[in-house]
């Protein structure tokens, strides 16, 4: 491989492969991550609610009274669903899957080959391969984490 094609590779590579990954990690993180912050507020406000229910319950009475002892029993159990359905989704695993596989991307960008004035050819060439090499086994890892998050998971038993 010349110098030249060494270079179109990279440019190429590092735009369709490296930078689309990059890209594709990041949003999937910040869905993940947000869906993950959702959940756990949404839960802690019904708790808040479920609470706050109970203590108007104890100072109203009628039809008022009613309906906050109703939501103060629904309450926790929205949460708990909200907590189990956060839990089975795993966003925090998939965020931290998904980050951690961004990080490295963005620790390889560092090092991405740039010919010098006066470098040997075959060496901006290894350099290259090196580089693409890193990119597959950060891209590889990632897919195997996928692996291991589905062989935790159990079916319900009957």
């Amino acid at each position: 491989m010349s110098q030249r094609d060494a270079r179109q590779f990279l440019q190429f590579y590092q735009i369709y492969r490296h930078k689309h990954q990059l890209d594709f990690y990041t949003k999937r993180e910040e869905e993940f991550s947000h869906a993950q912050n959702e959940a756990i507020w949404l839960s802690i406000s019904l708790i808040f609610l479920a609470a706050l229910t109970g203590a108007l319950a104890s100072v109203s009475d009628g039809v008022f009274q009613l309906i906050c002892l109703l939501l103060a029993a629904i309450c926790p159990v929205l949460s708990t669903t909200l907590a189990g359905y956060n839990a089975l989704y795993a966003f925090e695993q998939q965020a931290k899957i998904y980050r951690d596989a961004r990080q490295n991307l963005e620790k390889l960008a560092v090092t991405l080959p740039d010919f010098q004035p006066g470098q040997d050819e075959a060496e901006f060439v290894q350099q290259v391969e090196r580089y693409v090499q890193e990119t597959e086994v950060v891209l590889n890892t990632e897919r195997g984490y996928w692996g291991q998050l589905a062989k935790n998971m159990k079916p319900l038993e009957t």
